[in-house]
């Protein structure tokens, strides 16, 4: 239909156009009389009814051609607002990425999420940063919002990092209010709890949990999430809670590798491999 219509109304219009200019030259060259001016008359009729329906295909294609290109334009503009949409996201998470920086004390590596490897979306992720940037194994990994994760695996330009969710391995923790430690374990997906709280601890709902720094691999203070649910006691007389995290792994984009002075000097690490000897 978008094809046939911009060719059929030309060659309606050069019919009624060829038909009337035949017409007038006829009877402008041999008609004359009282007959002939009666011709002339429903003649002219006839084709000013003939003219109506065309006229009419004319405006209507008229206004599917414009409909056309404001369709298009439309289309256009919305295409352009999602992208200045996503501009300004990204840009308001830069900018909270480039504030959390410039607060915090610890040495930050930002770096871009490029995959979700594994059946379970993040689970896994894998961020454009590696040992040249002086990302290592364990390295802890997090963002404005909180803690994602540790480096399991790295390479010169890229990392694998295992994320809360999903992850092996607990986190030194306690309770900012009360400062009640215990241990973050990973239950099931979107489920974390601590565990290891004595019974009658003061834990309460809303509760904001931070990292103790314990092991050396996650830094103190860093956000984890709050408390949602508080229980009495399990079968080993322990208390223990459930905990909703700050940080969306499915959704990551950007985040932050904590490097230490010597892991991100080649220099350093290469004294340190031959024993303190150049």
């Amino acid at each position: 239909m978008r094809n046939s219509a911009p060719l059929f109304v030309p060659r309606l219009d050069w019919i009624v156009f060829l038909v009337t200019v035949g017409f007038s030259l006829t009877l402008l060259f041999f008609g004359k009389g009282r007959a002939v001016a009666v011709v002339k008359r429903e003649t002219g009729g006839a084709i000013a009814y003939l003219a109506k329906p065309v006229g009419l295909v004319r405006r209507t294609f008229n206004l599917w051609r414009e409909n056309s290109v404001l369709r298009s334009q439309t289309e256009a503009l919305s295409l352009e607002n999602a992208e200045l949409r996503d501009a300004a996201l990204e840009n308001a998470r830069l900018r909270a990425m480039l504030g959390f920086s410039e607060r915090s004390s610890l040495n930050l590596k930002p770096a871009e999420v490029i995959g979700y490897p594994g059946l379970q979306i993040g689970g896994r992720i894998v961020i454009d940063a590696g040992r040249r940037a002086g990302v290592r194994v364990n390295s802890a990994v997090l963002t404005p919002n909180g803690l994602v994760g540790k480096v399991v695996e790295v390479s010169d330009f890229s990392s694998l990092v295992q994320t809360l969710e999903g992850n092996a391995y607990g986190v030194s923790v306690y309770i900012e209010r009360s400062r009640v430690a215990g241990i973050l374990r990973w239950v099931k997906p979107g489920t974390w709890t601590i565990v290891g709280l004595s019974t009658g601890e003061d834990v309460r709902t809303g509760d904001l949990v931070l990292t103790t720094g314990a092991g050396s691999v996650f830094p103190k203070n860093i956000r984890v999430g709050v408390v949602t649910k508080v229980t009495g006691q399990t079968e080993s007389n322990q208390g223990w809670c459930r905990i909703c995290p700050f940080v969306r792994f499915e959704s990551l984009e950007e985040v932050f590798a904590v490097v230490t002075e010597s892991a991100a000097d080649p220099a350093a690490d290469s004294l340190l491999m031959n024993g303190g000897n150049r």
